[in-house]
């Protein structure tokens, strides 16, 4: 019988046995101080005994963002008592224990319990939560000009901007095109190949039922940029834009880079042109079947092949202005023309050089090779 067990037999001997009163109040109260501490000994022996400790389950949850759950002990006790963070929580004294994320994320709990009298406490649990990246859209492919001022990308015509929604976010994603869903755009890359305010949502793999939106649009805006040519009197004009270049039967016109050009020759002319966002647009040919306005109409230039002097005869009177350049577009004559003139061109090299006649608007009439012997 263990010293816990004898409580009972001891004062049932003392009420029995025959000493005399005063050595039995002594004995009492010795046996009474006895009892005390057996009985302190018991409880905590008791404590320090018990044949069960209590396991919290999940012992990893891990909550999505603004989901709850539950945890508790995988076994049934007498009575309950949670703690969080080492603290009690009021009125937390069942099996189960309910968290949240907002509320219970990266939070440790414990669970007291008690059967038979006996007291327990579990290990501490964490309960966490994921956290992902803030959404954001990437742009690739033909990127085109920012503009500030309209606050959109600038594309040209043809071409393709890809915005991509990048990892975690790879399930149940959706584009949205002026915050309405586009039919089919559900993948983790869009094409965009025309005008719009592009924005995204979609969910982390892990938590399907979490959704996460970028807002903040991509907008993207198509230049309309365009090509045409119309004549009035003697000149071409071409459509407004930024920059031009002229063509001759599909050739360069050298120097022909203003928004007009006064032919000197027949055939087909076209003419490209480039807007401030560097977008470009070529025109239909614009075929002039007449060759009154060729150079050789207004100047006459001998001998050619040239070897000394090149003799330059003026046969339409006006105001003209005459370069000359090699091929390679140096400069080596750019003269006002009104009357005859002589160009030197004995200290040049041997080659192929050109006669560009301009009128008074400073558009090109023509151009003329001229071979140095």
């Amino acid at each position: 019988m263990g010293i816990c067990n004898e409580k009972s037999y001891i004062l049932i001997m003392l009420n029995k046995s025959r000493i005399n009163k005063p050595t039995i109040i002594i004995m009492k109260k010795t046996l009474l101080a006895t009892l005390i501490t057996v009985y302190i000994f018991c409880s905590i022996q008791s404590k320090a005994q018990c044949s069960f400790t209590p396991v919290i389950t999940p012992a990893d949850l891990i909550l999505c963002p603004d989901a709850t759950g539950s945890i508790s002990t995988t076994e049934a006790f007498d009575t309950y008592q949670w703690y969080k963070n080492n603290k009690l929580v009021a009125g937390a004294t069942g099996r189960n224990y309910a968290v949240s994320f907002y509320e219970d994320a990266a939070s440790f709990f414990k669970v007291t319990v008690t059967r038979n009298g006996c007291t327990a406490t579990s290990q501490k649990v964490l309960v966490d939560g994921y956290a992902f990246a803030s959404p954001v859209i990437i742009s690739s492919g033909d990127l085109g000009v920012y503009d500030p001022n309209r606050g959109a990308f600038i594309e040209c015509l043809g071409d393709t901007m890809i915005l991509t929604y990048p990892p975690p976010y790879t399930q149940n994603v959706q584009w949205y095109n002026n915050y309405n869903p586009i039919a089919g755009a559900v993948e983790g890359s869009y094409k965009v190949t025309k005008k719009g305010s592009f924005t995204v949502c979609g969910s982390p793999a892990v938590c399907p039922d979490f959704t996460q939106c970028e807002l903040i649009p991509v907008d993207v805006v198509y230049s309309n940029v365009k090509a045409t040519i119309t004549q009035s009197n003697d000149t071409l004009y071409a459509s407004d834009a930024k920059h031009f270049q002229w063509f001759h039967n599909g050739r360069v016109l050298p120097g022909a880079g203003k928004n007009f050009i006064v032919p000197s020759k027949k055939g087909s002319y076209t003419v490209s042109v480039a807007d401030k966002y560097t977008c470009t647009a070529v025109s239909a040919p614009f075929v002039l079947g007449t060759d009154k306005l060729l150079v050789d109409d207004i100047i006459a230039a001998a001998p050619n092949p040239v070897k000394d002097v090149l003799h330059v005869h003026l046969k339409k009177a006006g105001s003209y202005r005459m370069v000359i350049t090699d091929f390679y577009g140096g400069r080596f004559a750019d003269i006002q023309l009104n009357a005859d003139a002589n160009i030197l061109f004995s200290n040049l090299h041997t080659g192929t050089f050109l006669l560009q006649l301009f009128n008074t608007n400073g558009a090109l009439i023509g151009t003329k090779k001229i071979f140095k012997e």
